[in-house]
């Protein structure tokens, strides 16, 4: 049977995780949602977070990371669903254990924002595409299965210097035609697929488009390099994104 993992700490965070590993459980195709917290000093935040969204709890021992780690690798495992703390002081950079996990799953991970809705619920998410075809292949599957559960898919295209297309003499046909090309890339139903074209840095405009369609989700496809100089709009959707960030390793 497979399971989407609700990883949880003794935090006020354990809530919004558990809501949104709920409602992403039928468009991830997971047949349940197991929540899993690692043994802490003192605290029962995840015991009754769990309890009370009706969610089973599979507790840990330390290392923190480690656990985790074992227990999202496992075959039946389809994702995992994890939250980050909030920063009252200014952006909010993935801690520790956030950054181990997406580092090393070959396998979708969703990081929830501290403000997430308690009351989630799945209604349309915002695919950010770069054009190329590895981001095509991670995130088709997660735009044909969103498509399946009747969620609308919101596919974000960010135009810049070479990626803009050019047009001859008949604007009023040739933009459509690109777009209709466009989506037919990554989905085989592309007229259930609306697409937003901006002129900008990807970095820069993903969060503002999320807040703009009213998406209730951020899906990314990204390659795991968190160096310096790369994933620059994962990290700043990260930062930024007041909904779940869907990351799908490429």
């Amino acid at each position: 049977m497979s399971k989407l993992i609700a990883a949880i700490d003794n935090s006020a965070a354990a809530r919004p995780v558990l809501a949104t590993a709920a409602a992403l459980a039928r468009p991830l195709q997971a047949e349940e949602v197991e929540a899993v917290h690692v043994r802490e000093n003192g605290g029962s935040t995840a015991a009754e977070a769990a309890a009370a969204a009706g969610i089973p709890l599979r507790t840990l021992e330390p290392p923190v990371t480690e656990s985790l780690v074992g227990v999202a690798k496992q075959s039946d495992v389809r994702a995992v669903v994890f939250g980050t703390r909030s920063n009252p002081t200014g952006p909010r950079p993935a801690g520790q254990v956030a950054l181990a996990l997406i580092g090393v799953l070959r396998k979708p991970a969703v990081v929830v924002p501290p403000q997430a809705p308690l009351a989630y619920s799945l209604k349309r998410i915002l695919v950010p595409l770069d054009a190329t075809k590895k981001t095509a292949a991670a995130l088709r599957e997660t735009i044909e299965l969103a498509g399946d559960a009747d969620v609308e898919i919101v596919v974000l295209h960010v135009l810049h210097g070479a990626s803009l297309p050019v047009f001859s003499d008949q604007p009023q046909h040739e933009p459509e035609a690109w777009r209709h090309e466009f989506l037919a890339r990554y989905s085989h139903q592309p007229e259930r697929v609306r697409l937003e074209t901006r002129v900008g840095l990807p970095a820069e405009l993903v969060h503002t488009i999320a807040t703009e369609t009213g998406a209730d989700l951020i899906a990314l496809a990204w390659s795991q390099n968190m160096s310096a100089g790369r994933a620059t709009v994962v990290r700043a959707v990260l930062e930024r994104s007041d909904v779940p960030v869907l990351l799908v390793p490429v």
